[in-house]
């Protein structure tokens, strides 16, 4: 694992350990910890990764956590820092519960005692029961990411990895079926019930990693999960002393470790080792440059052992698009330094046809003209999951007196208000997709209809949340587009009901 490549974005307080007994049994927490998990790399070095990086700070006091409303403005706050992410509302409400009632804690409690007190898993009596439901998840988690990863990766094949799940990970699962909750059960048993399935379940949770607090390690890096070891990491995880996990900060209060608002899922995995580069092998460097030679993002340092295999990967930078790639995007560490340059040409504006329609993939500001001014902003619009994203109508094109062209633009938000936004594409995008894709992979929770005629009417099937469709072609209709299925049936191109890949 390249260690620029997962980054712990908390800060620790300067704390010290206090034994929670001294003060009682009920223990109050003036300041909360994000939650976080333990990602032991390849080097076997080991790293926290917080579940939201974006947020700044990631130790939140008491009072701003529950606030005047029991945590609605926390869960709001901590929502907008990461749209993204599934489950902002449930961590929310769980760090609101935690500072409201705080912890019974006893002396020699461990942290797999303090999850039995919790019910995270309401079948969980004893510590012999909690340590076997996350032993059995973090082994069956960490092995599924590894076969999706492996199998996207053209490293094995379905029928590889089934034989390997009935064998190794489903003699694990069922006898903790009725302990670890059937909707752990029906992921495993959906997931591997046939190839198809297993080909549409593959690209969705890979596509979403973060609700498995799994999304910062590429799919190279997943591929190189290993589970008996983090199976092993979660259960040494649960023995630890809840005294490392609740402790005394400078000004007298208690902390709550992340830990201790984490959830179901595992806490900790562990990628394969791998042996250590010898004097022979040298790296390689990977730049990201524009035309000119000016760096936009900081240099990768890739290492490994002589005759491994390496892998780079371009990044997606604001305002620019990929012109050229020099050197070997993949091959193998030799003996001699090798690097890899990504060059990147700045993005022309993303000008549109009137009438079409444009979301808004970040924050942006509607203008009353088309000098964007402090006294010219009528209003704003916060950064939303794709689902979510504000929607403008374009109506026209305006330039403003430096030479910067600008949508004019109708609010389809429900206000209709009429101004102006940028035209720059990192900012906004067609709401339609304008290529043909290969596939893509249905995220409306509603799924999505397809149809005999490329107007969109007679219904010909329906496709769920999840699903991947293969695409035969893109085509115009009207001021939006089409994707024509293997099938020869349409389905909108409308970015807010499939995503490419």
């Amino acid at each position: 694992m390249s260690p620029t490549v997962v980054q712990a974005a908390t800060t620790d307080p300067s704390a010290t350990t206090s034994d929670p007994s001294d003060t009682g049994t009920t223990v109050t927490f003036g300041a909360m910890q994000l939650p976080y998990v333990l990602i032991t790399d390849s080097h076997g070095k080991t790293t926290k990764v917080p579940w939201y990086p974006d947020v700044k700070s990631q130790i939140i006091p008491r009072d701003t956590i529950l606030g005047d409303d029991n945590g609605l403005t926390f869960a709001n706050d901590l929502k907008a820092s990461e749209p993204n992410h599934p489950d902002t509302p449930g961590t929310a409400g769980k760090m609101a519960q935690l500072a409201d009632s705080g912890s019974t804690l006893k002396p020699g409690d461990k942290f797999a005692d303090y999850l039995i007190s919790r019910r995270v898993y309401s079948a969980a009596k004893t510590s012999a029961d909690i340590t076997s439901i996350y032993e059995t998840i973090a082994y069956s988690y960490a092995w599924l990411f590894e076969s999706l990863a492996k199998a996207q990766l053209h490293q094995t094949n379905f029928t590889a990895i089934h034989a390997d799940y009935i064998q190794n990970v489903l003699s694990k699962l069922k006898p903790e079926k009725d302990m670890i909750g059937s909707e752990n059960w029906q992921l495993f048993e959906n997931t591997m019930s046939d190839e198809s399935k297993f080909n549409d379940m593959a690209s969705a949770l890979l596509n979403d990693t973060a609700e498995f607090h799994l999304d910062s390690l590429t799919v190279d890096q997943l591929a190189r999960l290993d589970p008996t070891a983090s199976k092993t990491a979660e259960a040494k995880l649960l023995q630890t002393p809840m005294t490392d996990l609740v402790t005394k900060q400078t000004d007298g209060t208690m902390l709550a470790d992340g830990l201790l608002s984490s959830s179901s899922l595992p806490s900790a995995y562990v990628l394969k080792s791998v042996a250590s580069s010898t004097a022979t092998s040298h790296p390689v460097t990977v730049h990201y440059v524009d035309e000119q030679g000016n760096t936009l993002k900081p240099d990768k340092t890739l290492t490994g052992s002589l005759g491994e295999d390496y892998k780079t990967e371009p990044l997606s930078i604001d305002g620019y698009q990929l012109v050229k790639t020099t050197g070997d995007g993949s091959g193998k560490f030799t003996s001699s330094d090798q690097s890899v340059t990504y060059t990147y040409r700045k993005a022309a504006a993303n000008i549109v046809v009137k009438d079409s329609v444009v979301y808004a993939t970040k924050k942006i500001g509607l203008y009353a003209s088309p000098k964007f001014s402090k006294q010219a902003l009528l209003t704003t619009y916060a950064k939303k999951s794709r689902m979510n994203r504000p929607m403008f109508k374009v109506i026209g094109t305006a330039t403003s007196k430096n030479g910067v062209k600008h949508y004019k633009v109708k609010d389809l938000n429900g206000k209709g208000t009429t101004g102006y936004i940028t035209t720059k594409s990192s900012y906004v995008t067609p709401l339609y997709y304008a290529k043909k894709q290969k596939r893509v992979t249905v995220i409306n929770a509603n799924g999505l209809n397809s149809y005999t005629k490329s107007n969109l009417t007679g219904k010909a099937a329906h496709y769920k949340q999840g699903q991947v469709l293969k695409i035969k072609q893109i085509i115009h209709h009207n001021l939006t587009t089409r994707f024509v299925l293997n099938n020869g049936k349409y389905i909108s191109a409308n970015k807010k009901t499939g995503h490419r890949g």
